[in-house]
């Protein structure tokens, strides 16, 4: 009867449901268990080093950082849909049971009779025509496109770590030198405050604006001092470790920037759009999309299966009772749903052409960072000429400073040793923001960061 049979599909539809939900959740157990972001958990408990360099920090980026996590999961889902679609040609087997009561033909009397059976059936898709393989191909293209978008974040992620690095350093150099400035607008300060209430040497006016300089370079001070903790408290965040905040930095050696030449432009944009991860990524979710569009195309397609059943029955009297059958079966869809595939097939189409437009528009993007990023080296070449002689003049300075205070000449030593520390920040600064533009170059060109290569 038909409530047997509604009875027997709804149990396997069900079966079938709970077949892929566990199959997934298998899989991505597995994909978790042998993903880096774990792997890396079991190390994080150990201590980071003292003083801590850039190359030491930018080895304990974890995958388990809440932004390399989520782009794992990416990975995870793109590779359970691709089982999903691989399972398509797996061996299903079904265990049917149809309790079933029918009135034979044969029989004036038209009584129901018991006419239940059971059996087992494994079902194999031979060829669906190309569909499973459009399928197959559009998953895996899925599966290298959230690989690669991975990776780009991860590099991204790594040059935010080298970024908060620098930024510790800057802040504390900034220290430094506002605390220089501090201690010598006070000491100003307080000796004409000390000559005008002596002496009446200087006017209340002229303390009072000595007062207002002091007072204003305390201000910079107390706010590079904040400025410490929280370029320490951000570059924990950064390396996962929020509550480890790193007293003792090392400056860096970045040597390896400084032997390099700035290329030409039309030459680097040619390998930047050849080699860019992220393009590569996109064009993977493109040929994904392709793929996909390919499948809903032959969604119409003809299907061949190979079947094997063995049934039991109650009533084995009848002549059309078969223990085991063996079938081809050949399914063509004869009048199918047009309207919903025209429906899937715009989807497909829309999500092709919008793929293709974030291609066309991130190259447009691309471009315009390359040029930026070789404009922003040359002026860094010139600033840092630049600082290297403001530095050098202020170390003759302070030197000069130094010997006129010993022979009791003048006094400014305390000013001339503020804008020696202040030349010193402007070029690290101009050091470490070439290191910095030189690292997102190459995270461009889809190279390893120069500072663990050459390690």
């Amino acid at each position: 009867m038909k409530v047997g049979l509604w009875l027997v599909l709804e149990h396997r539809e069900r079966a079938m449901s709970w077949f892929v939900v566990r199959s997934g959740l298998i899989l991505l157990f597995a994909l978790l268990i042998n993903s880096p972001m774990l792997k890396a958990d079991s190390t994080s408990t150990e201590p980071l080093p003292t003083p801590l360099t850039l190359v030491d920090a930018l080895s304990q980026v974890s995958e388990s950082h809440p932004n390399l996590r989520i782009a794992w999961l990416n990975v995870s889902r793109a590779s359970i849909h691709l089982r999903e679609v691989e399972s398509s040609y797996s061996v299903n087997s079904l265990l049917e049971l149809q309790p079933r009561v029918a009135s034979s033909a044969s029989v004036s009397s038209g009584d129901f009779e018991d006419d239940s059976r059971f059996g087992v059936v494994i079902r194999k898709r031979l060829f669906d025509f190309g569909r499973t393989a459009s399928r197959h191909m559009a998953a895996s293209a899925a599966v290298r496109g959230e690989e690669i978008t991975y990776q780009v974040r991860r590099n991204l992620h790594v040059l935010e770590v080298m970024e908060k690095f620098f930024a510790v350093i800057l802040a504390d150099l900034a220290y430094q030198a506002h605390d220089e400035r501090m201690t010598v607008s006070y000491f100003r300060y307080k000796r004409l405050a000390d000559r005008q209430a002596s002496f009446q040497e200087y006017s209340e006016m002229e303390v009072a604006e000595r007062e207002a300089v002091y007072r204003q370079a305390y201000v910079e001070r107390v706010r590079s001092d904040l400025a410490r903790r929280q370029t320490r408290n951000r570059l924990a965040i950064a390396l996962g470790r929020p509550s480890e905040l790193s007293l003792d930095l090392a400056m860096p050696d970045l040597r390896v920037y400084a032997r390099r030449e700035i290329p030409e432009y039309d030459e680097l944009l040619d390998r930047v759009i050849s080699a860019s991860p992220m393009l590569e990524a996109l064009r993977q979710q493109i040929v994904s999309a392709q793929a996909s569009l390919d499948a809903v195309r032959k969604v119409n397609f003809p299907v061949l299966n190979a079947e094997l059943e063995a049934w039991e029955y109650t009533n084995n009297t009848r002549s059309n009772r078969d223990q085991f059958r063996a079938n081809l079966k050949f399914v063509l869809p004869f009048f199918g749903n047009s309207g919903t595939r025209e429906v899937r097939l715009a989807e497909a189409y829309n999500a092709l052409f919008r793929l293709q437009s974030e291609l066309t528009s991130a190259e447009y993007v691309l471009r315009d960072r390359v040029l930026e990023l070789l404009h922003d080296l040359e002026v860094n070449r010139a600033a840092e000429l630049a600082a290297i002689a403001q530095e050098e003049y202020r170390d003759y300075y302070q030197d000069y400073s130094r010997a006129l205070y010993e022979l009791e000449l003048r006094s400014d030593l305390g000013d001339a040793q503020a804008k020696a520390a202040a030349a010193m920040l402007e070029s690290t600064r101009v050091r470490f923001q070439r290191a910095l533009l030189w690292a997102e170059l190459d995270g461009l060109l889809g190279r390893p960061l120069a500072l663990i290569e050459e390690k």
